[in-house]
């Protein structure tokens, strides 16, 4: 199984590498590098883990949908930076930096992931 990952630290580089490298390159990530791991990138299944110094995101793409990871019901928009782009996202759905490594070493049961937590359509 492998990962795109793509980092900004600040210059962009992005990089194929296995499941369990990429779970070892999110715990290493210093907290100024913006990253994110795709794995199944630009697939109908598809999980995107975004990685910033503060916070996470986790996107899925499932039966035509994208479905964002939520801690709370809070869908107020507000602003975030990932990467060099900003976003307007539901405040419910910016997660603790270490929640997207969870789920990350879960892909490999993609299918109980939707089941297991928590999800907002995106």
């Amino acid at each position: 199984m492998t990962v795109l990952m793509e980092t900004w630290d600040p210059g962009y580089q992005r990089r194929t590498i296995g499941l369990e490298e990429a779970w070892d390159a999110y715990r290493r990530l210093p907290l100024h590098v913006s990253a994110s791991f795709s794995w199944n990138d630009c697939e109908e299944e598809t999980l995107i883990v975004g990685v910033e110094p503060e916070f996470s995101t986790v996107t899925m793409g499932r039966e035509r949908s994208f479905w964002n990871l939520r801690v709370s019901e809070d869908e107020e928009k507000v602003p975030i930076r990932m990467g060099p782009d900003d976003y307007m996202w539901p405040r419910g759905c910016i997660l603790p930096r270490d929640m997207g490594l969870e789920l990350l070493q879960k892909v490999d049961d993609f299918d109980s992931l939707f089941d297991e937590y928590s999800w907002a359509e995106g």
